[in-house]
């Protein structure tokens, strides 16, 4: 893993140092495309996890170039200009965690997801895992101010006990003081995979459409967002993608 994380760090340099010496005022006519990224993942909470994502995407958006035949150039944009940018014509596309609101609907086109962000839900290691149905009676921690109190709604039965600190959530776990807790995928993986690798486990896939896709003015670039779709399909099929989530230690829905 230390190897992945300094060749992602020297990517990071290059992508810094294109934006130093290239504009994102005016388009490259040396790209095909064009696209816009945060790679401090502003919209996100994300626990150190912010370079495994920057440098997942470039290599997930170079393997669809390849595999549609296309060159895409990636530029740093920070979250509140990011869709500034768009609107002014700077790139084609951002990569978002907007979302496909119908009220969006005459205002942007996106694509299919590519990472998958909500919440899952985290169990014991030593038990088989469970569903939400299967879960009355059963205490959830969640945390306060997430969207997990409305995923609950569903099932009354459930007893939630809302936390600051989801790591303290996670911890009461493994102290049997609560049974599971419902927390974004991306800080499950991460806590899963350390702090807590083999004390807790996703038990779950996504438990909601919440995402990252590209984000285009509404007929711009319909043609990226087709090639990017069916490019994205292939390398799910080819086994490239899971291979790619493998590596930066995202989360894999296709494997819960």
């Amino acid at each position: 893993m230390h190897v992945h994380i300094m060749r992602a760090l020297r990517i990071l340099i290059a992508l810094i140092s294109c934006l130093v010496f290239g504009s994102c005022k005016s388009k490259s006519n040396s790209f095909d495309y064009k696209i816009a990224l945060d790679p401090a993942w502003y919209s996100l909470e994300l626990p150190g996890r912010e370079t495994a994502l920057t440098t997942f995407t470039l290599e997930l958006i170079e393997a669809i170039g390849k595999i549609e035949g296309i060159t895409v150039g990636i530029y740093q944009q920070s979250w509140n200009d990011l869709i500034y940018g768009l609107q002014q014509d700077s790139y084609d596309a951002v990569c978002s965690t907007l979302q496909p609101y119908l009220f969006y609907d005459k205002l942007y086109e996106f694509s299919d997801l590519y990472l998958l962000t909500g919440p899952v839900l985290v169990v014991s290691s030593q038990i088989p895992s469970p569903s939400l149905a299967q879960m009355g009676g059963k205490i959830i921690g969640i945390q306060r101010s997430s969207n997990a109190a409305l995923i609950l709604e569903k099932y009354p039965e459930i007893i939630q006990r809302t936390y600051d600190s989801i790591q303290q959530a996670l911890q009461d776990i493994t102290k049997d003081t609560i049974d599971a807790a419902i927390i974004d995928v991306l800080t499950a993986e991460a806590f899963t995979q350390n702090l807590f690798q083999h004390q807790l486990k996703v038990a779950s896939a996504p438990l909601t459409q919440e995402g990252i896709r590209l984000v285009s003015l509404k007929g711009q670039a319909s043609d990226l967002i087709l090639r990017f779709n069916r490019g994205l399909k292939k390398l799910k099929a080819n086994g490239t993608y899971s291979a790619l989530v493998r590596k930066w230690n995202l989360a894999d829905p296709a494997s819960k």
